[in-house]
């Protein structure tokens, strides 16, 4: 019986020994499986993302340059019927940019690559500003635009000032365009919310209203009701829909009150994190630096930073007519061999230049020079802001303007940045440098986790805890500085095959911590396509190895 039991128990051992082998082939077969749709939804997301990057540029590099030239023509010409056309040209440019951004915003949704930030709003500056502007568009000429905001409102709240800016204008450029009489009112107020303040924003316009009925279409992708206004307003359908997307977004909601034949009241509610003191990002830049006065720039020096031909003429047009001295570099290596602390007074870098670009450029002038010597340094960009933002920031850009920018928003952005300047240079003790990654959002040191995405900082530490965490990414800098000089070394020795092995690592692990651009400078290794962005292998390969040095240094504060 013994001998029975005994050899029923090896034969089950054996069955299960089989089982097992087999539930780990198995498991392994299934691991591979999904690593390589895991690298198959990368590298469809980063082809998105690099279409989105690549179109943006190629659209409104060209767009910057006609609207540019039609307002430098638009100031000379005398002519009531020549400055009609190019009145109407202005109009329909105006409408070709507008469409540009929705596509290019929805597709980004689409593709899921649309960001929010978190800095301090001041919503009484920024619906002012939206007010301003807008009257002095051609919908809004001879139309009174009213705000008004309730004391309840909290001073300054934590939030995305570019998306909510681009909800207000859009509610606001839509009641200009939808109605031809009486006022556009802008209304804000807050009630109490657990999380601070909930605040509710209403435009509100006395146009042709809307049927019940159609509600459910507003705010629906491609999709506009019909109504007199709406051939005559054109549009692709999408500034509705892209709008509910961003107040969803940010955990708001938005919705219409209407009666045809009288009006409109579009609003959205979104809960606010009230600011009680302003941190070191402060709101004077989110808040449109209301509370600077502006500066004259006559006589100012500038330097300019730009490699197309067409915009070069039409930058140097614009601050010739500022009355600004501008001196003018090919690329970012000339701009770095013509700068000189107190030579220039602000600095223009356009983002996207052979030789070297704009970030790398602006990275070394601020390596070589302290902070007190350097004038303001405003990005020109026509990529989406998204994928350069926080590069931008890191390397000390003050600024950054979207391509195309009209005249009178470059003279006010060069205005406020002189004015920022001035003051910083008054002060007892200086300012921070905007954005620096030194500096803290509040107060302390900026940490190696605010630099990782939300969600891939929500994973890992779920997965690792604080203290695995923090070793995790520990062992990630030492093992990347080690790829990252291997891949260095076999450039150098023309290893084309370990150039791109240790640049597929350094990808997956540069994306599992969030950090998209870097992830996205080895992937431009792997797949040989640095020459696309203008640079070799070794220049990427060093920027990669610059940003991975200061996350090492973050992590030994």
């Amino acid at each position: 019986m013994l001998e029975q039991k005994s050899r029923d128990l090896f034969l089950a051992n054996q069955k299960l020994s089989a089982y097992s082998a087999d539930l780990q082939q198995a498991v392994l077969e299934r691991t591979a499986e999904l690593r390589l749709a895991l690298e198959r939804a990368e590298a469809a997301s980063a082809a998105r993302s690099r279409f989105l990057a690549t179109m943006s540029h190629e659209i409104r590099t060209p767009l910057g340059g006609l609207l540019g030239m039609i307002d430098l023509l638009s100031m000379d010409e005398a002519d009531p019927e020549k400055l009609e056309l190019l009145t109407n040209a202005k109009t329909a440019g105006a409408g070709l940019n507008r469409i540009v951004n929705d596509v290019l915003d929805f597709s980004k949704m689409e593709a899921g690559v649309f960001l929010y930030e978190e800095e301090n709003v001041d919503i009484r500056a920024l619906i002012e500003s939206i007010r301003i502007l807008a009257a002095s568009h051609a919908h809004g000429a001879n139309r009174k635009l009213i705000a008004r905001i309730d004391e309840s409102v909290p001073k300054l709240f934590r939030g995305d000032a570019t998306r909510m800016r681009q909800v207000v204008s859009n509610l606001v450029n839509n009641a200009l365009r939808f109605s031809t009489d009486g006022p556009i009112i802008i209304r804000a107020q807050a009630s109490p919310h657990p999380d601070g303040a909930m605040l509710r924003v209403e435009v509100e316009d006395f146009g042709v209203g809307i049927a019940q009925s159609q509600f459910e279409h507003l705010f629906k992708d491609f999709t506009q009701i019909t109504n007199p206004l709406t051939a005559a307003a054109q549009g692709t359908g999408l500034g509705l829909a892209i709008s509910k997307r961003i107040i969803d977004g940010i955990g708001g909601r938005i919705s219409v009150n209407s009666t045809e034949g009288e009006g409109s009241t579009f609003w959205f509610e979104v809960p606010v994190r009230v600011v009680s003191r302003p941190d070191a990002q402060g709101g004077a830049e989110n808040a449109d630096h209301s509370g600077l006065a502006a500066v004259d720039a006559m006589g100012k020096r500038v330097l300019i930073a730009e490699d197309n031909i067409i915009n070069q003429k039409l930058l140097l047009a614009y601050l010739d007519r500022m009355n600004i001295k501008a001196d003018l570099a090919e690329n970012g290596r000339v701009a770095l061999e013509k700068f000189a602390p107190g030579k220039y007074d602000l600095l223009l870098m356009d983002v996207a230049m052979p030789e070297m670009d704009g970030l790398e450029a602006t990275r070394r002038i601020r390596d070589k020079w302290p902070a007190s010597q350097i004038p303001p340094i405003l990005a020109l960009t026509a990529h989406v802001m998204d994928a350069i933002e926080e590069e931008a920031h890191l390397v000390g850009i003050d600024r950054i303007l979207s391509k195309p920018i009209p005249f009178e928003d470059l003279k006010l952005a060069i205005e406020i940045a002189l004015a920022s300047a001035g003051r910083a240079g008054r002060d007892a003790s200086p300012a921070p440098v905007l954005n620096d990654p030194e500096m803290s959002q509040g107060s302390g040191n900026r940490s190696f986790f605010d630099l990782m995405s939300p969600d891939a900082y929500e994973m890992l530490l779920n997965v690792f805890g604080e203290d695995g965490l923090t070793d995790f990414a520990a062992n990630f800098v030492r093992d990347s500085t080690t790829r990252i000089e291997a891949l260095l070394a076999a450039e150098q020795a023309g290893d084309s095959s370990e150039v791109g092995i240790q640049a597929h690592s350094l990808k997956g692990a540069a994306m599992a911590f969030g950090f998209a651009d870097m992830s996205e400078w080895v992937r431009q290794i792997e797949a040989e396509e640095t020459q696309l962005h203008d640079r070799t292998v070794t220049q990427t390969a060093e920027k990669f190895r610059a940003k991975l040095q200061m996350l090492g240094a973050l992590l030994d504060q």
